[in-house]
């Protein structure tokens, strides 16, 4: 009998593993427009109107992490199947397009949330120097306080420098001597470009000949430069992406001198009504731990926040992790349960050191977290992003939430979607049973992130190879049983070819075959 298994499961996993080599699905990627064979890093957000966004990094040539020539997309389709527009909103032109080095200024790792009272559609990043990324960000904010109001510092100087060596400051527009308060002959535009007397001052362009560029305080060989550290910033459209804000560098309001790295947890941010109040909430970190502080491997995740759509924002406590875990770094939020005064319970799940993906609860409104434990139900690749989503099913009278995460132990591999259903028949001990675990792609797998459509399917953004970025769309049924459906697919579109639905019914098949044997 154990032999029979055996071979039957061999047929199906062969059949399986077809589906992917031959892929003959053809749906559009949001991203294909772009000049650039190399992308990472998914953002997927559902707009109020229907209309689906997508974030993406462009890396050009590379599948690096700052420092390198990063700049990060939006794409938008009017329902998340097909007719995708992209915008590069983060752009920096130190370095040619397709042309990268790790002195380049980079923006990296988006995250994407609407407002539901105002349709603000906010867009975080990280935003870096010349030469910026993870490891070596300065331990200083980068600004100064002047009358109240948070300064960008900037130097004539060797750029990397000492902070003490940072003699002007940028307001309104104008740099001023920070020693008189006098202003200089430079301005600042909205996106950090640098003039002089007027003029526009220029610079070579890396990677192009005879190309000169408008010097910026981002770029290493400005006259004038921000100091070398990490900033977070955020954009913001108010009309559904067709055109966007000037970049806000909100880490002068949230992060602390002493800090080094801060940055945007990559994904979505979420958004609650906390006291009847509209709360705008992104996941961050930092390498600041208490556990070895400045050292990487200690990261602890938090959240930025604003109650006012995005005119302010504060920061969250960091969070504690238990024994084992390590860290919790890059992170995504779920609401779990309404208190009895009708502020939510938010779950959020994040990126550790461990097997098993790991979630504190917030009763605050993402202020303040529990302890991070593990969901010992929830294996999954350690020290990579996870995606969590709420959505508006119901399964057996409980609520529905969806997972995606690597489901290789060992590294970033085999790509599995999960549904779990809410417990919150006591709300200090809140549970989620995960009913269903659908694998989707063998092979590499690494970050992804959720939504759910308007007419109740999912969109799904994932990295199935290394700098590599695919889109597809799935369903759910009422009993938890996910289906892939594809892009043209989708009920109204391009049939199903005899070869696709063969091999789309012996992978169906094998996914139930492991579920009925338990091998799940």
């Amino acid at each position: 009998m154990k032999k029979a298994l055996s071979v039957i499961l061999s047929i199906l996993m062969l059949a399986s593993m077809t589906v992917f080599a031959v892929s003959a699905v053809d749906y559009e990627h949001p991203f294909d427009a772009i000049d650039s064979e190399t992308f990472r890093i998914p953002a997927l957000y559902t707009l109020n109107d229907g209309s689906v966004i997508a974030g993406v990094d462009i890396r050009y040539g590379h599948g690096s992490d700052s420092p390198n020539n990063i700049d990060v997309a939006v794409a938008i389709s009017a329902d998340g199947y097909t007719g995708w527009e992209y915008n590069v909103i983060n752009y920096f032109d130190d370095y040619a397009d397709g042309e990268t080095g790790t002195d380049s200024a980079s923006y990296i790792d988006s995250a994407i949330v609407q407002s539901k009272e105002t349709n603000r559609i906010f867009v975080l990043a990280d935003i870096y120097p010349s030469g910026g990324g993870w490891k070596p960000s300065g331990a200083h904010t980068g600004f100064v306080d002047v009358d109240g109001e948070k300064c960008l510092l900037l130097t004539d100087g060797d750029y990397a420098g000492d902070i003490s060596t940072f003699n002007y400051y940028l307001k309104n527009g104008v740099v001023y001597n920070k020693a008189d308060n006098t202003a200089t002959e430079y301005t600042v535009d909205e996106e950090f470009r640098l003039s002089k007397n007027g003029v526009a001052l220029k610079m070579d362009q890396k990677g192009s000949e005879g190309v000169e560029v408008q010097q910026n305080v981002f770029y290493k060989d400005a006259e004038l430069s921000c100091y070398l550290t990490s900033y977070l910033c955020i954009r913001y459209s108010d009309d559904n992406g067709a055109s966007w804000s000037a970049p806000q560098l909100v880490s002068s309001q949230i992060k602390q001198n002493g800090e080094t790295f801060i940055g945007a947890a990559p994904g979505r941010g979420t958004v609650i009504n906390y006291n009847g109040t509209e709360r705008i909430i992104f996941c961050v970190y930092d390498n600041t731990g208490a556990i070895g502080a400045h050292d990487p491997i200690f990261e602890n995740a938090s959240t930025i926040y604003s109650d006012d759509n995005g005119v302010t924002w504060c920061r969250g406590d960091e969070t504690s992790v238990m024994l084992g875990l390590l860290k919790t770094s890059e992170a995504q939020i779920v609401e779990v349960a309404t208190q009895e005064n009708g502020n939510p319970v938010l779950r959020m799940y994040a990126r550790n050191n461990s097997n098993y993906i790991a979630y504190a609860d917030s009763y605050d409104g993402g202020i303040s977290w529990s302890t991070f434990v593990r969901d010992e139900a929830l294996q999954g690749t350690k020290n990579c992003m996870y995606s969590f989503i709420n959505t508006s099913k119901v399964i057996d009278g409980k609520r529905v939430i969806l997972s995606s995460a690597g489901g290789n132990l060992d590294s970033r591999a085999d790509g599995v979607l999960r549904v779990g259903l809410i417990d919150d028949s006591d709300i200090n001990n809140i549970t989620v049973e995960w009913i269903t675990k659908y694998n989707l792609t063998p092979g590499f797998f690494a970050y992804s992130c959720l939504t759910e459509l308007s007419d109740g399917n999912f969109g799904y953004l994932y990295e199935d190879e290394a700098a590599h970025i695919e889109y597809m769309i799935f369903s759910v049924d009422e009993e938890g049983k996910i289906s892939e459906i594809n892009g043209n697919n989708y009920e109204g579109k391009v049939k199903l070819t005899f070869w696709q639905k063969f091999v789309k019914f012996f992978k169906d098949l094998f996914n139930n075959f492991l579920a009925f044997f338990g091998m799940m």
